[in-house]
């Protein structure tokens, strides 16, 4: 079963083994490589401090798999960010969680807009936001910047009616 827990000091380890990887942390805006005890601290302090986002530790069967979060942007809408550990990749842990965040992000936020950003080249992240409900607007070009290199950025989003 999957679940959204609040992330807290037992997701320290896991936050570390899960995001020092490369392959998880390249479509990782803000996320570095590699990845220390100290990311993991910093990152759990941010979350605590934090009384406006809703960020979460998805969990399987009460396994650390990963993370999602609403960032707030207005009083209207927000962005998306999700991200899951490679060994738990084409399980449909992310479908399940996504749609968990999208229910609290259009229902129990009552927001109007969501959206998602992907580097260009992330086919996997594209197709599952398209699974659950989003719609392509349109690529920002050279709109992020890691490690020195600009990328473009697919936007999607889901509109309340």
């Amino acid at each position: 079963m999957i679940e959204l827990v609040k992330i807290s000091d037992k997701h320290m380890d896991s936050l570390v083994k899960l995001l020092n990887n490369e392959n998880v942390s390249k479509w990782l805006l803000h996320v570095p490589f590699p990845y220390s005890h100290e990311d993991a601290e910093k990152f759990i302090e941010k979350c605590r401090d934090n009384n406006t986002d809703h960020l979460f530790a998805i969990e399987k069967d009460g396994m650390h798999v990963g993370g999602i979060g609403i960032h707030i942007k207005g009083e209207h809408k927000a962005e998306i960010g999700y991200w899951l550990g490679e060994e738990y990749w084409r399980k449909g842990y992310l479908t399940v969680a996504l749609n968990k965040v999208i229910d609290l992000a259009l229902n129990d936020l009552n927001l109007k807009r969501i959206y998602a950003g992907t580097f260009e080249n992330n086919i996997a992240s594209e197709k599952l936001l398209l699974k659950c409900g989003f719609e392509y607007e349109g690529t920002l070009r050279k709109n992020l910047k890691k490690g020195g290199v600009y990328f473009n950025e697919k936007i999607f989003s889901i509109i309340a009616d």
